[in-house]
């Protein structure tokens, strides 16, 4: 199954994001609920873990989901476990039904120890199963987190923990050297981008979600760094995606990809925010010369905007003091400035917000189509990412504030 609306893609599809086009309430009585939750760490699947001890690096471990299992977005089943891994070690990790229901469909995530994603999958093990390849980076605890793409599903699942085979090897040594593009030459990224080109040449058509998610990564590394390598990329892409024999993924993917070689040519540009926050206060962001920006497009209807908060909050909080700031643009509807005002006074947000009016007017100005729609702006006051999200946000800003104190 792949399907462009599921909610755990969200993170890695735009099209999942919240429809301004629509104009429909999406998610408002599990925001509701979200707000009331807090979170020990960045995950929103919280509460008792399980420890899973493997032996000589493998696991078999069966279970099951009930009626009295936790749930996220108040729709989702999930257990937790959490797991010791070795740093530079392949690991390959199942979660799989084990039941009689035949439309029983696993979701798996892999987490670092603070709660942050590093990797999600639905169908990578075949059928409806998922599966992650996954190379540590470091020693220490991982979270896994087993859970379904199907609201309110319960049933037996294993999860199994060994080595991947060598194709799967390769993948998952791309996407390690993916996660430290920063570090690489210029020649090792270049190389970078040709195996990741040739990796999909080689697939001859039979494309699927995995690609994809490495294929997006590298862009948005190759976008920060170096625009022609992004290029590049993209324009590949666009030749492979578009001749997938999924015809799902043909469509759905090749127009993200086309959608992000445009976004290209407003990389390195200024972009105009201006308008009264909601305090009443003027707000023009060529003010604000010297500090790195997140222009946020958000709206309080939009349970992935409120979703990515947290990670926010947490990037706020560490650089700040360095020089970081976040301006809201909320996509709210006209008449709910109070709603708005009690959200943000609630959630005790530490940044401004545009006012209503004025936050739809630079949306049609930007051309904004779907949230969120993070705009990351450094010190000049030029774009540099339109995809600072997750753990992506904390690795921008870790490169573009290097040398403050």
């Amino acid at each position: 199954m792949f399907n462009l609306r599921n909610p755990w893609r969200s993170a890695a599809f735009a099209v999942l994001a919240c429809l301004l086009v629509a104009g429909i309430d999406v998610g408002a009585n599990d925001v509701k609920k979200e707000e009331k939750k807090k979170a020990s760490t960045a995950s929103k699947f919280t509460g008792k873990t399980i420890d899973l001890k493997l032996k000589d690096g493998k696991l078999d471990y069966t279970t099951e989901f009930t009626a009295d299992d936790p749930k996220a977005l108040t729709r989702f089943h999930y257990k937790v476990f959490t797991v010791q891994l070795v740093a530079g070690k392949l690991y390959r990790i199942d979660h799989k039904g084990t039941g009689d229901d035949a439309k029983f469909d696993p979701y798996l995530f892999l987490e670092d120890a603070d709660g942050n994603t590093l990797e999600q999958d639905d169908d990578g093990g075949g059928g409806l199963n998922a599966r992650i390849i996954h190379k540590a980076a470091k020693s220490g605890t991982y979270r896994i987190v087993a859970t379904t793409f199907v609201a309110n599903q319960t049933g037996k699942f294993a999860l199994v923990i060994g080595a991947p085979d060598a194709g799967q090897a390769k993948l998952a040594e791309l996407k390690f050297s993916i996660s430290k593009f920063a570090d690489l030459s210029p020649a090792q990224r270049k190389k970078l981008v040709e195996d990741v080109n040739k990796h999909l040449v080689n697939k001859d058509g039979d494309l699927n979600a995995g690609d994809f998610q490495i294929t997006l990564s590298l862009g948005m590394e190759a976008e920060f760094e170096n625009l022609d390598l992004a290029r590049d990329l993209y324009k590949e892409a666009i030749k492979q995606f578009s001749a997938a024999k999924n015809q799902q993924i043909a469509t759905g993917v090749t127009r993200q990809f086309e959608n992000a070689l445009k976004g290209l040519d407003k990389l390195g540009k200024p972009i105009e925010i201006t308008g009264k926050t909601t305090a009443g206060k003027d707000f023009d962001l060529t003010k604000m010369k010297g500090k790195v920006v997140l222009v946020d497009f958000w709206a309080t209807w939009c349970g992935p905007c409120i979703a990515e908060l947290p990670n926010m909050e947490k990037a706020y909080a560490k650089y700040h003091g360095k020089g970081f700031d976040i301006i809201g643009i909320s996509l709210d509807r006209p008449g709910d400035e109070e709603k708005l005002t009690k959200f943000m006074e609630g959630r005790k947000m530490p940044w401004p917000c545009i006012n209503i009016e004025d936050s739809r007017k630079l949306a049609d100005l930007h051309k904004v189509q779907a949230i969120p729609y993070p705009v990351l702006v450094d010190r000049e006051g030029r774009v540099v990412s339109f995809r600072a999200r997750g753990p992506a946000l904390e690795r921008m800003l870790a490169r573009l504030l290097k040398d403050s104190k």
